[in-house]
């Protein structure tokens, strides 16, 4: 539940806009913005007013819908919906993933996920689509990723959240764009600075979420595509020859349609049987078509570590 009290009375306005003109909505800002709690506001006063919401959650370092790594989609539908969700507990619709909890070397990744995810809300009926990024936007890489997910999405509105000047670098690239609402917003008195480690500790408490019931399951090696670009906390690049051997690493686990099915831990190779052991919650493992290796790896305890 969102405290009405600490919503600065501007937030509203962004709400008038995608009730009266719907469309697609990009949140911007900075770390510790308040941008998770804005796209809840958006999603539970848009889903009160019988709109259709499709919630992309693209912030893959502090992810609430679904795992670290991943972009979530959930849909809310005021039909099944009737109240304001339970945030706590809610599941993802669908989810894609990255491989990274920072987009910086995984671009394309990125950019894909959320284009999936988007088209995966405006399929399934969404009248009003909310993305909620990550707090890259400083830079010349934060600059980029923005730009490349504005206009891939071309949205109808950005919503940014800043304290003072700190995206206008981006948003001046649209100021005479006339297809796009851009609104500036100020930010709620909910939004803390969280520490490096609070962040760690918060990504590691989803792991174990999605990880609580998986088993190390043998997946056959025959048949199986294997993709992905894998980047050492070193910043180098690792083949995935060398990649599908290390302990720990965090992957996906596509279908046919490269749509993700689940994550996955390597365990161990064994060549010699043609198998594939691998810690994951997915128990029909016959509908995994390809592995994506990602950047992450994670200890017992599911922690990251380096590697």
């Amino acid at each position: 539940m969102i405290r009405e009290l600490s919503i600065p009375n501007e937030w509203m306005n962004a709400v008038h806009s995608l009730e009266n003109e719907k469309g697609l909505a990009i949140i911007l800002g900075m770390h510790d913005t308040g941008k998770s709690t804005f796209a809840k506001y958006l999603t539970s006063n848009l889903t009160a007013k019988k709109i259709k919401v499709g919630l992309v959650d693209a912030d893959i370092g502090q992810s609430f819908l679904g795992p670290p790594a991943t972009i979530g989609l959930d849909l809310f539908d005021p039909e099944h919906i009737p109240t304001v969700p339970d945030w706590e507990k809610i599941l993802p619709h669908s989810f894609f993933f990255v491989g990274s909890t920072s987009p910086e070397g995984h671009f394309h990744e990125q950019t894909e996920g959320v284009k999936r995810m988007v088209d995966k809300a405006i399929q399934a009926g969404s009248e009003a689509v909310i993305v909620d990024t990550t707090g890259l936007v400083t830079g010349d890489a934060g600059k980029e990723l923005k730009r490349r997910k504005i206009e891939l999405l071309s949205p109808r509105h950005i919503f940014a959240l800043q304290r003072g000047h700190e995206i206008e670098h981006i948003l001046t690239l649209y100021k005479d764009n006339r297809n796009i609402n851009i609104q500036r917003l100020p930010i709620s008195e909910m939004a803390k600075a969280r520490s490096k480690e609070e962040r760690r500790a918060y990504r590691n408490r989803k792991y174990q979420e999605y990880f609580k019931d998986s088993e190390i399951r043998g997946l056959r090696v025959k048949g199986i595509g294997v993709t992905g670009h894998v980047i050492n906390s070193q910043g180098d690049s690792i083949s995935s020859e060398r990649a599908i051997f290390i302990k720990g690493l965090l992957i996906g686990l596509r279908d046919g349609m490269d749509d993700t099915l689940a994550l996955g831990i390597i365990d161990e190779l064994e060549r010699e049987r043609g198998i594939f052991k691998v810690n994951t919650p997915l128990k029909e493992l016959d509908k995994v078509k390809k592995i994506q290796l990602g950047s992450l790896k994670l200890n017992p305890s599911f922690e990251e570590e380096p590697f």
